[in-house]
């Protein structure tokens, strides 16, 4: 009886403290302004990269489509499509834009 006390004691502390933490992260604003002529330069900057990375996901989710996966052609669209991403995220880099948050106007 004392344990189940002790386990449920244990239990409304760390619900109560996770709550606490939960919304100390809500008021924390992830967003960053940015400049619109620098969203507009990204986005031309961009334009034909975010081309190629829809083609190798097209690619690959057709590879995993077919009955017999080719596995080293999985590997190697994998590896493109990251080399792919990290040339997107150097563009971002490159202008001042933070990957991987949201921007505000």
């Amino acid at each position: 009886m004392k344990n189940r006390l002790v386990i449920a004691f244990m239990v409304a502390v760390s619900a109560a403290f996770g709550s606490v933490a939960y919304a100390g992260d809500a008021l924390i604003n992830p967003c960053v302004s940015v400049n619109a002529e620098t969203v507009k330069q990204f986005r031309q900057n961009t334009a034909t990269l975010k081309e190629q990375l829809a083609a190798k996901d097209l690619e690959l989710r057709n590879e995993y489509g077919y009955d017999g996966i080719n596995m080293r052609r999985v590997d190697e669209l994998e590896g493109e499509i990251r080399a792919i991403k990290e040339k997107i995220k150097g563009v971002a880099r490159n202008l001042n834009i933070e990957p991987g948050s949201c921007y505000q106007l």
